[in-house]
């Protein structure tokens, strides 16, 4: 049985990471976020949730190193966590850790 529930968890996490591929290519899905298609790469999927053997809900993060400025030579290490609800279909920030201030630091150089 416990086999079973692995592969069972396996085929739905292939298709958690193929909905997500998928996500990116989406740019009305995108749109309102502040994703872009080229974000695909620094995906991480976390979790997903399922109803009825069916995928409902993703949740995936993103690490960004962005600058404060555009001319500013600063960066700070940001991780964003995402959730698809992809019965309605929508991306929403569920919430953004600023790790280079959670270290005490100001900002990277």
């Amino acid at each position: 049985m416990r086999i079973r529930r692995w592969l069972k968890r396996r085929r739905l996490e292939k298709k958690a990471r193929e909905k997500l591929r998928d996500a990116f290519r989406d740019t009305s899905l995108l749109a309102g976020t502040s994703l872009q298609p080229h974000h695909s790469g620094r995906s991480v999927l976390i979790d997903f949730e399922t109803r009825d053997g069916e995928l409902r809900l993703i949740r995936f993060g993103i690490l960004r190193h962005p600058r404060p400025y555009a001319f500013s030579k600063q960066s700070h290490e940001v991780i964003e966590y995402y959730r698809y609800d992809i019965a309605k279909p929508r991306i929403k920030v569920e919430e953004g850790l600023n790790l280079t201030r959670l270290h005490g630091q100001d900002a990277c150089d």
